[in-house]
């Protein structure tokens, strides 16, 4: 099998398995834990901003000699 099918169709699987892992916990803390859609957005955002911030960090002091 050609590397890139392989790599494409594992990038493929994996963003599949995201949206629906992230479609069942919205729905969970929807409609199990009983926060609005406007609580579950502020939620990721925030944790999406802290995610990316502490990528960021992680690459800059990985390239420090």
């Amino acid at each position: 099998m050609d590397p890139v099918k392989f790599r494409m169709r594992y990038v493929i699987g994996f963003l599949i398995a995201a949206v629906v892992t992230a479609a069942a916990l919205r729905h969970f803390l929807h409609v199990e834990v009983g926060l609005s859609r406007e609580e579950i957005r502020n939620g990721v955002l925030l944790t999406a901003a802290i995610g990316i911030f502490l990528l960021i960090a992680f690459f800059r002091w990985r390239r420090r000699p």
